[in-house]
């Protein structure tokens, strides 16, 4: 089962670095939360620590439900369908991230572990999704895939509080949140979402 969904993570990782699509690439955010908070609740079963089950209840909730949605309705609203230029297209993030997974899996051989595997493929495709797009919410949904990476660390390798675990969701809920309000209000106020567009405003 773990290695099923191991396998659905870096598929989903593969599949949205060349997505245009804004609403696909939220889906496909959407799906990879799903799998890691599957993830958490076979771990949870095989251990009996309850600490695994909220977690995995949380991405679920948080990451699988209300961020999506909440992203989704900033899209609709903003009329955003895809991205027409790519700093870095679609060819070359599937190339990055297909070369991102046979590095990892390469130098990281000695690892039991897949999920720190793929921890570090959704880092580095969470840094091309981020760098690689101009449009706000894609450079978002590219931050919150870094955060998907961070939590399959921690399942994996370190030991944190649950109390730290729950703030540090409820903490990316809030960033979403706080990031879908000033997408749509600077959209409002300059008719543009594209980053480069806004960085060259002057004074």
């Amino acid at each position: 089962m773990l290695e099923i969904l191991s396998a659905v993570i870096l598929i989903s990782a593969i599949i949205m670095s060349s997505l245009r699509r804004v609403n696909l690439l939220i889906r496909g955010f959407s799906v990879q939360s799903l799998a890691i908070s599957l993830v958490c609740f076979t771990l949870g079963f095989k251990t009996g620590e309850v600490h695994y089950y909220i977690i995995g209840a949380l991405t679920l909730l948080v990451k699988t439900l209300i961020i999506p949605i909440v992203a989704s309705k900033s899209v609709r609203e903003l009329k955003i369908n895809r991205e027409m230029k790519l700093i870095i297209d679609g060819y070359w993030s599937s190339i990055l991230t297909a070369l991102s997974i046979a590095t990892t899996y390469v130098f990281l051989d000695n690892f039991n572990n897949d999920f720190v595997k793929a921890g570090f493929v959704l880092m580095v495709l969470g840094g091309i999704i981020l760098i690689g797009r101009k449009k706000a919410i894609s450079q978002m949904i590219g931050f919150l895939v870094m955060e998907n990476g961070l939590v399959l660390f921690e399942i994996s390798m370190i030991k944190m509080t649950l109390i730290i675990e729950i703030l540090i969701i409820l903490e990316v809920l809030m960033l979403s949140v706080i990031m879908g309000v000033m997408v749509f209000y600077i959209n409002k106020a300059f008719d543009t979402v594209n980053t480069d567009y806004l960085s060259n405003i002057k004074e």
